[in-house]
């Protein structure tokens, strides 16, 4: 894989049949996405299992429907691999045919119940309980079971807990109010479509900024908008992540514009971000680093100290720092290493609270590591460097990752555009089902086939598959092209030693 812009991206042809293949991949891909998936666990079902989620709870079929769902996951993964295939070849409109097939393959799992997290059900009711009741849901004044509301009164899990999501989430949650009614079904569906819109919308800010870095716009939107973990868990389960990962991009690519007033305006996107969800604040100390290169070591070591300062505050109730939810970011997920080390050792209650704390430190390390060391003279720089700094804080340094997280990863790596990033984050996607099969039909996997623990199982495959993709993919692709040197804009720092370069170079 390879994010270099082709002379024909969206210009003229480049590969006589690679609209044709990205055509027919699309076709496969929104065809296993409605028929096998939405269809088969649609929102037609009874109200209560949709609540509750849980795709085996529909497909009660146990081994036999476990295997068909892996096998459509293969397929439609294949047909992913055949959509990037053709969009890096390059055709003819390629740009416009990614946000197409990415509408068709999001409209593909609008009818599907929330197959592997009830978390939708919660944010429906928790968007009418901030629009129609004023009650903040992000505290426990403001939990369903405090409410009486035809959409909160069919909460079933974490009832009783508060949201954990910012203003803006429920402020851009509630655009759906006023097509939905009082139907518990139509404001899930709102829910996932929101979710939906800005998954096709961080695709789409990606590409354009990937084109100004020297990349494939269609490539990069088609990376993130087709990838099925992205459409499984947007427009699918309605997780609302795409909302972040918009203003994150938007951000991203104002930031890398020379003009003050651009810098601000990522500011502000930046800001939009954290108020929906702040998990990209992670890596906002990049942006200072890239902006005063010269004082990058101080962003690092300031970035480091604050946070470990306010991470220790949060840990022992220091002042105003609170997260009013039970949510994220004090679990320990069985979907991930520190999962797997927590239940082989049996660590619970303030032992998985110091797993937690101790992941946070580890993220501010690499924080620290990376915007000392990462080169950041270009925007693309910057992406990667981003990139870098979310992709190893899930994959190693967060107690609490969960599959649908992969998206304050996944656009950052697309607009980067390095192979290893890439294959990362394709394989990873690809890989991190393995532990949502295993979660769902974990008792049918026991009782048929003798794996003791197949959830802690599945996440040891599905990060070494991901480490293996990480080292071998590039190597079985050594003949795709890298992005040009320099590509994308440059600091003015950067620019203006390259000028004196020049004229030193002329006066000798």
């Amino acid at each position: 894989m390879a994010n270099q812009r082709p002379a024909a991206d969206g210009a003229a042809p480049a590969s006589p049949l690679a609209g044709w293949l990205f055509g027919g991949s699309v076709l496969v891909l929104a065809g296993v996405l409605f028929f096998g998936i939405a269809t088969r666990v649609s929102l037609a079902n009874d109200i209560d299992i949709v609540a509750r989620a849980g795709i085996s709870r529909v497909l009660r079929g146990g081994i036999p429907d476990l295997v068909d769902t892996f096998l459509l996951i293969l397929v439609m993964f294949a047909a992913y691999a055949g959509a990037l295939r053709a969009l890096w070849l390059g055709f003819r409109h390629a740009f416009a045919a990614a946000a197409a097939g990415i509408v068709l393959c999001s409209l593909a799992m609008l009818p599907a119940m929330p197959l592997t997290s009830p978390d939708a059900v919660h944010l429906a009711a928790d968007v009418r309980t901030f629009w129609l009741h004023g009650k903040w849901p992000a505290d426990f004044s403001g939990t369903p079971d405090k409410v009486d509301d035809p959409v909160a009164n069919e909460v079933r899990v974490f009832r009783s807990n508060p949201s954990g999501y910012g203003p803006l989430a429920y402020v851009i949650g509630g655009a759906a109010l006023p097509f939905v009614g009082d139907s518990f079904r139509a404001n899930l569906v709102g829910q996932k479509a929101i979710a939906g819109i800005f998954l096709l919308g961080t695709a789409l800010a990606a590409g354009i900024i990937a084109r100004r870095f020297g990349g494939k716009a269609a490539f990069t939107a088609g990376f993130i908008g087709l990838n099925p973990m992205m459409l499984w868990q947007y427009p699918g389960d309605g997780h609302n992540d795409s909302l972040m990962a918009f203003f994150g991009v938007v951000a991203l690519g104002l930031a890398t514009l020379p003009a003050w007033r651009a810098r601000a305006g990522a500011a502000l996107a930046g800001l939009s971000s954290a108020l929906c969800k702040y998990a990209l604040l992670i890596a906002a100390p990049l942006l200072a680093a890239y902006w005063f290169p010269r004082w990058r070591l101080a962003v690092a070591g300031a970035a480091a100290g604050l946070g470990l300062v306010l991470l220790l505050a949060y840990a022992f109730g220091f002042g105003p720092v609170r997260n009013g939810t039970l949510g994220p970011a004090m679990a320990v997920a069985p979907s991930n290493p520190w999962g797997v080390i927590a239940g082989l050792f049996s660590i619970e209650g303030t032992g998985q609270n110091r797993m937690v704390f101790f992941g946070y430190v580890l993220a501010l390390g690499i924080l620290g590591a990376v915007a000392a060391r990462h080169p950041l003279s270009t925007g693309r720089d910057l992406a990667r460097a981003v990139a870098l700094v979310m992709g190893l804080f899930l994959f190693a340094a967060f107690p609490g990752f969960l599959p649908w997280y992969l998206i304050w990863f996944l656009p950052f790596a697309a607009i980067g555009g390095d192979r290893r990033q890439l294959w990362w984050a394709a394989a990873w996607s690809a890989a991190a089902f393995l532990p949502v099969l295993a979660l769902n039909w974990q008792l049918s996997i026991n009782r048929a086939w003798n794996i003791p623990e197949p959830v802690r199982w599945s996440v040891v495959l599905a990060w070494s598959l991901t480490l293996l993709a990480v080292w071998l993919g590039p190597r079985l692709t050594p003949g795709a092209p890298g992005v040009r040197a320099g590509a994308g804009p440059k600091p003015r720092s950067v620019r203006r030693r390259n000028l004196a370069a020049r004229e030193g170079l002329r006066r000798a």
